[in-house]
């Protein structure tokens, strides 16, 4: 009796469970999940780690085979349609040896109707056996460059394609000046829910314009372009100017640009970030990182009507300059009541409508419009120059951002208007969650204006007053810059203000901070509880 009850537990205990088939792909998923916002870095070792599953069993190679090609990017190159088509070829060739040998002698030929069956079997067999496999390829990335009708087919042949990467594989030896036209290809598309993203790596030394590219004549694009990042360095030998003209044409729901530099030069500043801003009835997020933007474009970002992200740079000098600026003119004003440019500006004062005084035609800044002391932003004191001829501010600079450009110091007569204008759309703002503005004054032969001077007291109060009387923003990050920048009384002055702005905000849920010396003493003074204080990783 008890050898009977010993070999049932030997049994029990030998006998094989086979998890279900839904909890074996969940198991998968889990182990695969930490690579599901995959970068470049990382494939490397999500491909080698995902390769240990393979062999568990065939159905743990078929979720593998699956998950591989949902997360890791495809790149084309010509060789993928090259294998497609030998592949055909070879097919081809078999069925013609097959019906040679028919017409010979037909015992032979049913030798090599097996033979060939067989070679088939194998073959279809080892396909299914690549990690790759173009019936599962969720996105695929091809060079800007490669679009012709050859990829196009290829693209069009992958049946559970959703994403297609379009970027400079080839680094930014090429120039993609005069080149928009080349993206017509894209129109023959078959799928038109394809999610279109650009990523363009921009540099304007000694770069060539391919000369084996296939003419075809532009036409209005009827794809559906998702997102476009474009990674620039300084404009020296070709200008960015066709950066507007391809986001004009395409016209993406997402921007995301991103300035290159040196520590020899500091960083690049995109000369038409204004007339970019104009384009914005499309816009749903828009990142600029390492680089600043001019109040004008501020002004019709915040007029974008989907907008519903906005990161970006200011040179809060500058605005701090036009509080003390306005200080010092009514100075001025009251010791001389015959002031002629105090009177002159509110004069037209009532005559400054921003949403038509911007009617500009595009034009590509470059070191042409650069006068002999490096000035290319020239400043007009009397306000009716703007009221007659527009203002264009895609050039605008007011302390030096690289060793390519000098400051210039002066402030246009109609700033202070058009910040307050700023102001007003930054507090009724009713699409925009998610806020990161950076006070960016550039990296190498700065004015050195944050440890040496005082922020104007009034402009962090308007600032802070604007944010605070916003409804819909969820996220904000504030970065002023490093502790060691500034003095302490500028310190002070900038927790103060925050202080104040979170204690009126009750929408806000979390906000990123940096400097982070005194983030404590924030979250201790401030009686807003609701929202979520951090320091801003950098």
């Amino acid at each position: 009796m008890e050898d009977e009850t010993t070999n049932k537990k030997l049994k029990t205990k030998n006998k094989k469970i086979i998890l279900p088939l839904i909890i074996q792909k969940q198991i998968l998923k889990l182990l695969c999940q930490e690579y599901e916002i995959i970068s470049e870095y990382y494939r490397n070792g999500f491909t080698n780690k995902i390769k240990n599953y393979f062999f568990v069993s065939w159905n743990w190679f078929k979720y593998s085979q699956k998950i591989y090609n949902q997360l890791i990017p495809h790149v084309y190159n010509n060789n993928n349609n090259n294998n497609n088509n030998n592949n055909n070829n070879n097919n081809n060739n078999n069925n013609n040896n097959n019906n040679n040998n028919n017409n010979n002698n037909n015992n032979n030929n049913n030798n090599n109707n097996n033979n060939n069956n067989n070679n088939n079997n194998n073959n279809n067999s080892s396909y299914k056996f690549k990690l790759v496999h173009n019936d599962l390829i969720k996105t695929i990335i091809i060079d800007y460059f490669d679009i012709n009708n050859e990829s196009i087919n290829y693209i069009n042949s992958l049946k559970s394609l959703e994403t297609v990467n379009v970027e400079c594989l080839y680094g930014n030896q090429y120039s993609l000046k005069n080149s928009i036209w080349v993206l017509t290809y894209l129109n023959k598309l078959n799928n038109k829910d394809l999610i279109i993203n650009f990523e363009l790596d921009l540099d304007s030394f000694e770069p060539h314009e391919p000369t084996d590219l296939e003419h075809i004549e532009k036409e209005e694009f009827k794809f559906k372009t998702n997102l476009c990042k474009v990674i620039y360095d300084f404009e020296n030998e070709t200008t960015y100017g066709y950066v507007y003209e391809m986001i004009k044409e395409l016209n993406p729901k997402y921007l995301k640009f991103k300035s290159n530099g040196s520590k020899d030069q500091g960083r690049s500043h995109l000369q038409q970030y204004h007339s970019i801003s104009k384009l914005n009835q499309n816009y749903e997020g828009v990142k600029i990182i390492y680089d600043y933007i001019p109040l004008y474009a501020l002004y019709r970002f915040l007029q974008s009507p989907n907008l519903h992200t906005l990161k970006f740079g200011l040179q809060f000098h500058f605005l701090s300059s036009i509080y003390d600026n306005q200080i010092k003119n009514n100075n001025n004003n009251n010791n001389n009541s015959n002031c002629i440019d105090c009177d002159r500006l509110n004069k037209y004062k009532t005559e400054l409508d921003f949403n038509e005084m911007d009617n500009f035609k595009f034009i590509d800044f470059g070191t042409d419009y650069y006068d002999d002391e490096g000035i290319g932003f020239k400043v007009h004191d009397d306000i009716k120059f703007y009221i007659d001829n527009g203002i264009n501010e895609d050039n605008q600079i007011y302390c030096s951002f690289s060793d390519q450009e000098d400051s210039c110091l002066s402030i246009p007569p109609y700033s202070m208007s058009l910040w307050n204008q700023c102001l007003k759309l930054l507090s009724t703002n009713s699409t925009i969650t998610n806020l990161s503005i950076t006070h960016n004054c550039g990296s190498s032969r700065e004015c050195r204006w944050d440890e040496n001077s005082l922020y104007n007291e009034n402009f962090l109060n308007d600032f802070m007053n604007s944010l605070a009387n916003n409804k819909t923003i969820k996220t904000l990050t504030l970065d002023f810059g490093f502790d060691n920048e500034y003095e302490k009384i500028n310190l002070n002055l900038i927790y103060k203000s925050i202080v104040s702005m979170l204690d009126q905000n009750s929408k806000l849920e979390s906000i990123f901070i940096n400097p982070i010396s005194q983030l404590s003493e924030i979250s201790n003074l401030t009686k807003n509880r609701k929202c979520k204080i951090f320091s801003l990783e950098l």
